[in-house]
């Protein structure tokens, strides 16, 4: 009887190892594994470009403009507040010009504040420059994160995409959705950290489903469509302030001629500035002169 009873569990045994190579043999035929292999490399490259634009978002972005302004920024503001300085002083004579000919007497406290309503707005622009050079000062001045941390970051992202990243995995969990949003945060906060215990919560990689040949198909498909417009984004955002300065701030010769012309023109116009100055004290003199004989 247990002979009998041997003999029947090997055969079953052997069956089921039959039907389970049999079943192998479909799942990891030529055309499934190809597309499958399709899948994993479409997923990675999708990974590393919402990296990249993450990135460029979070990060670049900012650095990038901080360093536009710290380098070229400041004499632009310096320029463009001598600018407006200067158009000032010539208002100011005009107005006195104008009371003098209509033989009004000059009161340089109502003329000031016209002055200052008709310029209020370009006062407006300059005090958001300024705004904008204090925070580039306290970005760049922020401690920073060194390149082996930097590399990190990203890198534990890009897998945290590939795996959380709910348009390219199916059937997503409510905490794998909650899990997502937090590893969007740290990078974006540049919290290695963070990104350091979600990953250790997945302690695994998610296991692809198995999906039939269609459903395959329709996959890579729509990580296709994903990739191309995440290209399109990059390339659109690298056609945009700050951006387009990328190179070119990297780039010492460039930076020195920039600032060179832009050193120049505001010693052009405080020179200016000081004759314009100079013209409004003889003018208020002349009219004072005047006024006593």
């Amino acid at each position: 009887m247990v002979v009998i009873l041997q003999r029947i569990s090997k055969r079953v045994c052997l069956t089921f190892k039959m039907t389970t190579d049999m079943a192998e043999e479909i799942v990891l035929s030529p055309e499934v594994i190809e597309k499958r292999n399709r899948l994993a490399s479409l997923r990675a490259e999708l990974a590393d470009l919402f990296e990249k634009r993450e990135f460029m978002v979070s990060h670049e972005r900012d650095q990038l403009t901080a360093l536009y302004t710290s380098l070229i920024g400041k004499l632009q503001y310096e320029e463009y507040a001598l600018k407006v300085a200067v158009s000032r002083l010539r208002r100011k004579s005009e107005l006195i010009q104008a009371k003098r000919n209509r033989g009004e007497h000059v009161d340089l406290e109502e003329i000031e504040q016209q002055v200052e309503n008709e310029f209020w707005e370009h006062q407006q622009k300059l005090q958001r420059q300024l705004d904008e050079i204090r925070e580039a000062n306290a970005l760049l001045n922020s401690p920073i994160l060194t390149e082996e941390a930097t590399a990190e970051l990203k890198n534990i992202y890009r897998v945290l995409v590939k795996r959380l990243h709910p348009d390219w995995n199916v059937n997503q969990t409510e905490q794998e959705e909650e899990l997502f949003v937090r590893a969007q945060t740290a990078y974006k906060t540049a919290d290695l950290q963070e990104l350091r215990n979600i990953l250790l919560v997945l302690n695994k990689e998610k296991s692809m489903e198995e999906l039939k040949g269609g459903n395959i198909d329709e996959e890579i498909a729509k990580l296709e469509h994903s990739r191309d417009d995440l290209l399109m984004k990059i390339d659109q955002m690298n056609e945009k302030f700050p951006f387009t300065y990328r190179e070119r701030l990297a780039d010492f010769a460039w930076v020195k001629a920039e600032q060179e012309k832009l050193q120049q023109r505001i010693q052009d116009l405080t020179k200016e500035k000081l004759s314009w100055e100079g013209f409004l004290v003889s003018q208020l003199g002349m009219f004072n002169n005047v006024g006593e004989a």
